[in-house]
């Protein structure tokens, strides 16, 4: 087996044994990158050199006995929205280039601690603002590994890329509507979003700073759930709390105490509101039987507010009716992902409400409603949101109690990836992952299988979204599809448990979406 197809976890049993050195890891994967990069753009910093200079130090370490962290000697990648010292955070706009961080966000700091060595930043979209696309005027488009005329989604869509396709075992990650989550679905690889302030946020960017309704949280991405819940557990989180007073000083519960036979897991194929695929489908169905096998209490679940809380989250975060991405972009050209909901926010209430009624009318209900809810917003306007909002945070936490729910299982996207130009007006399509954003429970992205042939098309295509689940579905066979675990506030334990289980019944099966994978077209170097 070559270095770059080895996960975290058994590269850090390797350094244990003395079998690899952690110069040898990261020369191999620099030879990866620099065969891959070119073609997919997923890291855009290098930071080669200095990775060398930690992997020599920290062999040295190893040598002396005096090997500290998790971590030790093990690469990571880090999103570009991650403050690294002495490195630019950009967030694909051109304005914000030539403005170097003065020190690492407080959860790259917390990995360096854990020994870590960071061998670069990856590619993200224009602003952090689609969650289907990664593509940006800085360094371009971030193709699907799995099939290049396809994105990886976004706003992590780099991170999963490098994942993916072997330039890097581990991950970190942001996820405020799915940045993290569909990623992971898109690419066969797994990522845990975890409760809002579980890990800190210092040094975390955001182009529409100061949005706090939906809150977004950093996270660990990985190639398999057991290296997620690896790297999860290796940081230290007293170490962040110390820097962080957001961050509350916690133990991280081990997934691997967590007794799969006492759990009742809920599960929902549809919520209703936008028919997954049946590809989408079938893998909810497949994960339910792995957890049932395993002694879990398995019972169906009806999500409430499944066609209003969405439009609520959009009403929220649009709520400054564009005015911190309009500053921020400052004249830069803006990507195809984004144009749609931009005219749709700059548009004059009243000429949007008029539209909205002529698309009601000529049966366009779910766009409609998108055009009512998107715009700026009074304070009192805002207010009335914020107590919406906790009223559905208390529903949703009543409909579990009353059927003693620990966890649910349920899709994390709506198809498999879309196509490069597929997201601008698909973007009502991540509502299964914004949900939990919104409800800040945490919730994981686990592969369980590939789009089968026959899975392919819908039956029924009722208004322009639907036409575009058509569109995206077709030829979409061979693409990998992950299933959307979510648990109660603060137990990011039983999430990642269960991933587990879901993923070893899973990699059972002929059509697992096996990473890293190398894409067609690119033969592998002989040193990778």
């Amino acid at each position: 087996m070559r270095i770059h197809e080895l996960g975290a976890t058994e590269l850090r049993d390797k350094l244990d044994r003395g079998e690899l050195s952690a110069r040898e890891i990261v020369d191999a994967l620099h030879a990866r990158a620099e065969h891959l990069n070119p073609s997919f753009h997923a890291i855009v910093v290098d930071l080669h050199e200095a990775a060398v200079a930690d992997a020599n130090r920290a062999d040295q370490e190893r040598a002396r006995g005096e090997a500290n962290g998790a971590l030790h000697g093990i690469p990571i990648t880090v999103k570009e929205s991650l403050d690294i010292a002495g490195v630019d955070t950009t967030l694909g706009v051109p304005g914000w280039r030539g403005r170097p961080a003065t020190e690492d966000a407080v959860v790259v700091d917390a990995a360096r601690a854990a020994g870590a060595i960071v061998l670069g930043k990856t590619n993200v979209p224009q602003s952090l603002l689609s969650p289907l696309e990664t593509t940006n005027p800085i360094w371009g488009t971030t193709p699907n590994p799995w099939n290049a005329a396809r994105a990886p989604g976004g706003s992590s869509g780099g991170e999963a890329v490098s994942l993916a396709s072997g330039m890097s075992p581990l991950g970190l990650g942001t996820d405020v509507g799915g940045s993290i989550r569909l990623p992971a679905a898109f690419t066969g690889t797994a990522g845990l979003k975890p409760t809002a302030g579980r890990w800190s946020n210092v040094g975390s960017r955001s182009s529409i700073g100061g949005q706090e309704f939906v809150r977004a949280q950093v996270g660990p991405m990985a190639r398999n759930a057991r290296d997620v819940a690896f790297l999860f557990g290796a940081l230290d989180v007293g170490r962040m709390a110390a820097r962080d007073g957001a961050v509350p000083p916690l133990p991280i519960a081990r997934p691997d105490h967590v007794d799969l036979g006492g759990l009742t897991v809920g599960f929902y194929e549809t919520d209703g509101f936008i028919e997954p695929s049946p590809s989408v489908r079938r893998a909810v169905r497949e994960a339910v039987k792995a957890i049932e096998a395993r002694g879990a209490r398995v019972v169906e679940y009806t999500p409430p507010h499944a066609d209003d809380l969405l439009y609520l989250y959009l009403a929220a975060v649009s709520a400054d009716g564009g005015a911190h991405v309009r500053r921020h972009l400052a004249g830069d050209s803006i990507i195809d992902p984004l144009k749609l909901v931009k005219l749709a926010a700059d548009m004059p209430s009243p000429a949007r409400r008029a539209l909205a009624r002529t698309m009601s009318l000529a049966g366009e209900k779910r766009i409609a409603r998108l055009l009512e809810a998107v715009g700026a917003k009074d304070v009192d306007a805002f207010w009335s949101l914020t107590r919406e909002r906790d009223a559905m945070l208390r529903d949703e936490q009543s409909a579990w109690d009353a059927a003693k729910l620990d966890a649910v299982i349920c899709p994390a996207q709506t198809t498999p990836a879309v196509g490069h130009g597929q997201g601008k007006d698909f973007i009502l399509s991540f509502t299964y992952a914004a949900r939990y954003n919104f409800l800040n429970r945490p919730a994981g992205v686990v592969p369980v299988t590939c789009v089968r042939p026959g899975e392919e098309q819908r039956p029924d295509a009722k208004d322009r979204f639907d036409k575009r689940a058509q569109s995206i579905e077709a030829k979409s066979e061979g693409l990998p599809i992950g299933v959307q675990v979510v648990g109660r506030a603060w137990r990011e334990d039983v999430v990642l448990a269960l991933m587990i289980a879901i993923e070893d019944t899973a990699r059972e099966h002929p059509d697992f979406p096996k990473t890293p994978i190398t894409p067609n077209g690119h033969s592998l170097p002989p040193t990778a």
